[in-house]
């Protein structure tokens, strides 16, 4: 008989579990607000579902966790002992503690850590069981170490999330002695380094009196963000007992064992998978139904034409067309997820913030079922992180100072998505002290982005705080005051092929609107002629088009042109001389600007005419032929031609670059 191997069905597993510990972060945040006892029902019948499942699939480790925590878990739902405080935070940090290790599975490595076996302890003991010790725990026990090894390796987007590799180092140098070694194997070549990206890595050899849970802390803010192992420095000492050499020698081999299988994971990782409801299968099926019969009707003009069924043939056409457009966002709707998925983790991130800042917020959460694309999804998470953090930090005062502006002790932060045309926008908006215009000026003034005395309007002042670097908090902390986070936030949006917006009223609140467009699939977009070529600017992006006259253009030192555009001078980028286009139009008044916005910028772009509207298929330039400054992708026109599309974002960055020049 042929065995099964259960590896296949780990996938499933993994998408399942997490989804369960999604469901018990949020059941025991309710919990923790006064819900019901049914709570604790799901809450249990998670834990246990993850626990048989760990079992059946070969994670013992998983499993034995899992099954402390039910324990604790059974206790409460029979009634032999209450809810409480302790208990939820107990269980918050399991659930922590199993996210780690479902994502130390997929990527092949050790389940089961210091953390790991330190919790199972505190579990059994909250449930007055006992735990019996094995070599492996005695091995992590920080007394039997004189210090310890970490490794700390950042992922690509940890410096989108706003936080910096370096403090995370100075505060451990803080703990005791610190010795650092950088690891620079994953640094690419100069002309494909991604200076947004951080592609180094450390291992530390930390000494002193230090308990791991000291070390776990400096990282508590960016543990998902990072691949982290924290291991006991042992001293030197006797040789060691038999058992302890029994139970080392398979740990050198599972860690072979994982650094194998590390790439497969990864790869499986990267493939994903998305959820489809059943009535979008039956729509997809439905319509190919349609367009078969449409198939079959204009199979008859193949075989015999007749001049005389013209126009049978033109409805057969017109109804294909139709089809095909209705299968296009049936398909397109299969990617469309809901948000929720994004604003379900920011619960459980607003409680921790306000008990650690000592403030009461309320948070609001609507819009859940508004959807976007899978891919747009997977990336507006960290700059929505960011600007939540940024909103309970810098905008929400604490009780005491509430009371004092005449509000309420209890800050509301609401996180609010709807659709507006074809975009989708979120709303993340405080009740609060609004910005600090006069802190934010006199910083400017300091870093030399404004001069003295300039007056600017709120929607400038507001621009400010997304310039690199700048920050207006007096104190550094491990949530703010190092300037990295609202410049890299915008960056993010605006390589999504959305914008930021900010709009803050003095003791208030603020509020920063976010548009996306709900797929990087497909966009709307005008074509442009520019000679013999075609270009796609996006429709989002487009502000207004103008034909100038010759003398509504200003020439400025180093080539540049500027012309008045309500009441402001803007930059003129001719697309014939950034792509080297032959036959165009040199003459201003012979072409069109085209006034485009991205980042908070406007320039224009001069082109022969437009041709009209056009909804392009977007095809990766980069992944077929190489990146092209000013260029975000291709897409092929109905004569089988191909055209460019336009990155906005990417020519402005260009001209700051040249006038810096």
């Amino acid at each position: 008989m042929s065995s099964i191997n259960i590896a296949q069905f780990h996938k499933v597993f993994f998408e399942e579990s997490l989804e369960g510990l999604d469901a018990m972060e949020s059941a025991l945040l309710a919990l923790d607000e006064g819900g019901d006892a049914e709570l604790v029902h799901s809450i249990f019948r998670a834990a246990h579902s993850i626990k048989g499942g760990s079992a059946t699939f070969g994670f013992p480790d998983m499993a034995a966790l899992t099954h402390e925590a039910e324990s604790l878990l059974d206790q409460v739902r029979d009634g032999r002992r209450a809810i409480d405080k302790p208990i939820i935070e107990l269980m918050l940090h399991t659930v922590d503690c199993l996210r780690g290790m479902f994502d130390r599975a997929q990527n092949g490595q050790p389940l089961a850590d210091a953390d790991s076996e330190n919790l199972k302890q505190q579990l059994a003991a909250a449930a007055g069981n006992s735990v019996p010790a094995t070599a492996n725990k005695a091995a992590a026990k920080p007394a039997a170490s004189s210090g310890w090894i970490i490794h700390f390796r950042p992922h690509a987007g940890m410096l989108a999330g706003g936080n910096d590799p370096l403090r995370l180092l100075r505060e451990l140098a803080a703990l005791g002695q610190l010795v650092v070694e950088a690891q620079w194997d994953r640094v690419p070549t100069l002309d494909a380094l991604d200076p947004s990206e951080c592609h180094l890595g450390w291992r530390l050899e930390l000494t002193g009196a230090v308990t791991r849970e000291a070390i776990a802390a400096v990282f508590e803010w960016v543990e998902d963000e990072c691949d982290l192992s924290i291991e006991p420095l042992v001293a030197a000492a006797p040789p060691p007992a038999p058992v302890v050499e029994a139970v080392a020698a398979p740990a050198t081999n599972a860690g072979a064992a994982a650094g194998t299988s590390r790439s497969a994971a990864a790869s499986s990782n990267d493939a994903g998978s998305v959820r489809v409801a059943i009535d979008k299968i039956d729509g997809l099926i439905d319509l190919v139904g349609e367009l078969v019969i449409t198939q079959a009707m204009l199979d008859q003009f193949r075989e015999e034409f007749d001049p005389s069924r013209l126009a049978m043939l033109q409805h057969g056409l017109a109804q294909l067309a139709r089809h095909t457009r209705a299968l296009q966002e049936s398909v397109m709707g299969i990617r469309m997820l809901p948000i929720g998925s994004v604003f379900n983790r920011f619960p459980r991130l607003v409680r921790d913030l306000s008990q650690k800042l000592g403030k009461q917020v309320k948070l609001d959460l609507v819009g859940e079922h508004t959807e976007l694309d899978k891919t747009v999804l997977e990336k507006i998470g960290d700059p929505l992180v960011h600007l939540v953090r940024n909103a309970i930090d810098h905008g929400l005062e604490t009780p005491d100072k509430r009371r004092a502006a005449g509000k309420g002790d209890v800050g509301t932060l609401r996180l609010e998505a709807f659709h507006r045309g074809g975009s989708i926008v979120v709303e993340i908006s405080d009740d609060g002290a609004g910005l600090n215009r006069d802190a934010i000026v006199a910083k400017a003034v300091q870093k030399g982005l404004i001069s003295s005395g300039e007056n600017l309007s709120d929607e400038a002042v507001g621009e400010l705080i997304f310039q690199p670097g700048f920050s207006t908090a007096a104190v550094t902390t491990d949530l703010s005051g190092r300037g990295v986070g609202m410049d890299v936030v915008r960056r993010n949006v605006v390589d999504l092929g959305g914008n930021v917006a900010i709009k803050s009223r003095a003791g208030q609140g603020t509020t920063f609107t976010i548009t996306l467009p709900l797929t990087l699939a497909i966009i709307d977009g005008l074509r442009a002629a520019v000679g013999g070529e075609c270009y796609i600017v996006p429709l989002v992006s487009i502000v207004e088009s103008v034909q100038l006259r010759a003398d509504a253009v200003r020439s400025v030192t180093g080539g540049g042109e500027l012309f008045r555009f309500r009441g402001e001078y803007r930059p003129i980028v001719r697309l014939h001389q950034q792509f080297g286009c032959a036959n165009a139009r040199q003459n201003i008044e012979d072409g069109l600007v085209i006034v485009v916005e991205a980042d908070g910028t406007q320039i224009g772009l001069f082109v022969d005419e437009l041709v009209g509207q056009q909804q392009a298929v977007v095809k990766s330039l980069e992944a077929n032929y190489r990146r092209v400054d000013g260029i975000s992708g291709a897409t092929i026109l109905a004569d089988g031609s191909v055209a460019l599309i336009v990155d906005v974002a990417g020519l402005i960055r260009l001209q700051s670059r040249r006038r810096a020049a």
